[in-house]
């Protein structure tokens, strides 16, 4: 690709881009955010209590064996 196909290649980047931003909305659904934000924030606290359980779990399996 010669340097005038890669200019005319940014340009009609930039142009698409524009575009876009042009027909976007601009309005931001702040419940649909705080939803999204709330379900993230649960799937973490599920993830770290697993985690914590398993480590619980090595903790007790690994002193029982010591113990024998």
């Amino acid at each position: 690709m010669n340097s005038k196909q890669a200019i005319v290649s940014e340009n009609h980047a930039d142009k698409v881009v524009d575009n876009r931003s042009e027909n976007s909305s601009k309005k931001v659904y702040i419940n649909k955010l705080i939803s999204r934000h709330n379900k993230k924030r649960t799937k973490e606290k599920i993830e770290t209590l697993i985690f914590v359980g398993l480590a619980c779990v090595l903790v007790i399996v690994s002193g029982i064996l010591v113990s024998f």
